[in-house]
């Protein structure tokens, strides 16, 4: 591959193109880098625990390390500056940090891993003290230990305000509906913490490695296995206050949940868990505007209702929309709905504001 093969690097975010409106907006799928926590982490790294990039081809690391190298990139991903000039183009208040999900480090032995959500949970404070009229952020968990994640969780919540976490679609390969994460859900509704599912590549990829497609189709995948999991394997009928907002509009589950439904009313295996259709816990959850088509959010918003909806950008990443705000107008709903899309609903489920 040449370099004149490529597109010009990175996506760039030029001023909106729809009126702002007068409620505030808030963007809940923001992603910042924290190095710290990188250079202290990658030293115990295997390519085998990234299944985004180690079944990524060539093609696609190549051009992701070149486009992650851009002086630009560099401080979109790690200076709130960066970041302002970015939003105030985009027509957008506050955004809600969440680590880059390279940097979820379950991988890492305890002690290190404990350090590493330190790190990055003190320069997401630092961040928020700076500006806080203009971001807000959520915890990094060391899922890989139940036991440390509560911990990590309840410091989180009483050290740096933060009312949410950030988690992965699987666990080093472990599925979310195994009993031993209970207790984290458990403590989310008991510090009520609102959790933000992101996943990070596909753990079975292999037929994925090619086109992009390991995030392309897997991203929206690794999301719906882990939700269906966890609705079939009893996580609400056990916690049925653990609130959850699933990125990238939820996957593929909420456009395709007819199915699941069916499966419970003729198969016995999808009894085992639960006592209700799985559609009713589905309806439980929240999901973001990342789906790039208006009607996809128009279909969100009749199905699950305003409430279950927010909107979101994966930014600074080159997957998600530049400018949000023309997007949401492009969707039909009421101007209230529109209102709990743009930033009702984040200040609500992550207390922004309070």
């Amino acid at each position: 591959m040449t370099e004149e093969w490529w597109p010009e690097l990175g996506p760039k975010w030029e001023p909106t193109t729809a009126m702002k409106p007068a409620c505030k907006c808030i963007d809940v799928h923001t992603h910042l880098s924290v190095r710290e926590s990188n250079e202290l982490a990658m030293p115990h790294f295997k390519p085998e625990m990234d299944p985004r990039t180690f079944f990524s081809p060539e093609e696609s690391t190549r051009y992701n390390k070149e486009l992650r190298k851009q002086p630009e990139q560099i401080a979109k991903f790690n200076e709130p500056e960066a970041r302002i000039e970015d939003m105030d183009k985009q027509g957008i208040d506050m955004q809600l940090l969440s680590i880059v999900p390279p940097q979820y480090f379950y991988w890492l032995e305890p002690e290190l891993a404990i350090r590493a959500c330190r790190i990055q949970h003190e320069r997401f404070a630092e961040v928020v003290a700076q500006y806080p009229d203009r971001f807000a952020a959520v915890a990094n968990i060391p899922m890989a230990y139940p036991d440390l994640a509560c911990e990590v969780m309840e410091e989180a919540k009483r050290d740096f305000g933060f009312n949410g976490f950030e988690m992965n679609a699987d666990v080093l390969g472990a599925d979310l509906d195994d009993r031993k994460y209970d207790q984290i859900w458990e403590k989310a509704v008991e510090l009520d913490m609102t959790a933000i599912m992101h996943p990070q590549g596909f753990t079975h990829g292999q037929r994925m490695d090619d086109y992009y497609l390991i995030n392309v189709v897997c991203m929206p995948l690794a999301s719906t296995v882990a939700v269906s999991r966890m609705i079939v394997g009893g996580v609400w009928e056990r916690v049925p206050d653990f609130k959850m907002v699933v990125v990238h509009g939820g996957g593929y589950l909420p456009f395709y949940f007819a199915r699941t439904d069916h499966a419970y009313n003729v198969r016995p295996e999808l009894r085992r868990n639960i006592t209700r259709k799985p559609s009713e816990y589905l309806h439980k959850l929240h999901f973001d505007t990342t789906v790039f088509e208006p009607g996809m959010v128009e279909y969100l918003i009749e199905e699950f209702g305003d409430e279950h909806v927010l909107l979101g950008t994966d930014y600074p990443f080159d997957m998600g929309p530049t400018d949000p705000l023309a997007f949401i107008a492009q969707a039909k709903m009421t101007e209230q709905s529109r209102e709990r899309v743009l930033g009702g609903n984040a200040a609500r489920l992550f207390k922004i504001g309070a």
